[in-house]
C-alpha cells in the first residue's frame, strides 16, 4: 500500500466514528448508518475493479460503478435522524470529497434536509 492509498483512507477513519457500530452503549443503527454501510463496500468493490483494469473501460468496472450508484441513491433519499446521518450522506455523496455537492446535480433536497436538522426553514 503506497502512502497515496493510505491517504485516500484517512477520511473513512473520520467517518467511522459519525457512523457508531451496532450495539455501542446503547446506539441503535439508523437506516442512513446501515445504507451507508452497504455504500462502502460497494465503494470499496469499485476502487478495486478500477484499480485492476488498465483502462477503467470494462464490465467489471461499470458493474461496480451501478452497484455503488445504486446503493448511493437509496441512501440520498433516505431520511436522516441526526446530523451524523447527514454527514455521512455528504461523505457518500463526495466520495469522501473527492467530489463536489452541485446543485446543478439536484442536491437542494440535501441542503433541505441540513436546514431542517439545524431547526431551519427547509
Amino acid at each position: 500500500m503506497k502512502r497515496r492509498d493510505l491517504m485516500r483512507l484517512a477520511p473513512a477513519a473520520l467517518v467511522a466514528g459519525a457512523a457508531p457500530a451496532v450495539g455501542a452503549a446503547g446506539v441503535e443503527e439508523t437506516p442512513v448508518m446501515k445504507l451507508f454501510r452497504e455504500w462502502q463496500v460497494a465503494h470499496d468493490a469499485e476502487v478495486v475493479a478500477f484499480r485492476e483494469s488498465d483502462t477503467g473501460e470494462c464490465a467489471m468496472c461499470e458493474a461496480a460503478t451501478d452497484r455503488r450508484t445504486s446503493v448511493e441513491k437509496r441512501l440520498i433519499a433516505a431520511p436522516c435522524e441526526g446530523l451524523g446521518d447527514w454527514a455521512l450522506k455528504v461523505m457518500a455523496w463526495t466520495c469522501f470529497g473527492d467530489f463536489t455537492i452541485e446543485d446543478s446535480c439536484g442536491r437542494h433536497d440535501l441542503w433541505a434536509e441540513a436546514r431542517a436538522l439545524i431547526g431551519g426553514a427547509a
